[in-house]
């Protein structure tokens, strides 16, 4: 059971990035995937401690990078846009 809720975790958060592809969706794959690739050299033990360490990083780089993705898709424009408005 606790396999298939952390199956379910990921495949729901790489769901939501999909679903919010315009509002930064990209981000959240990026991230999710250099956060997997960072956590992948873990501390040279076995591949199972590995894996399972790259599953975490993969897990917390889905929604910060889904977060970072989000900004620079709608609030660093919005920003932008108010800096650069004619007063």
């Amino acid at each position: 059971m606790r396999l298939v809720l952390s199956i379910a975790v990921v495949v729901g958060m790489v769901a939501l990035c999909i679903v919010g592809w315009p509002y930064g969706g990209a981000g959240g794959l990026i991230g999710g995937a250099l956060g997997f690739l960072v956590r992948l050299g873990g501390r040279r033990l076995d591949w199972k401690e590995r894996l399972g360490t790259a599953y975490i990083g993969a897990l917390m780089g889905l929604p910060v990078g889904f977060m970072v993705g989000g900004f620079i898709t709608m609030g660093l424009p919005y920003i932008l846009t108010q800096i650069n408005a004619p007063q």
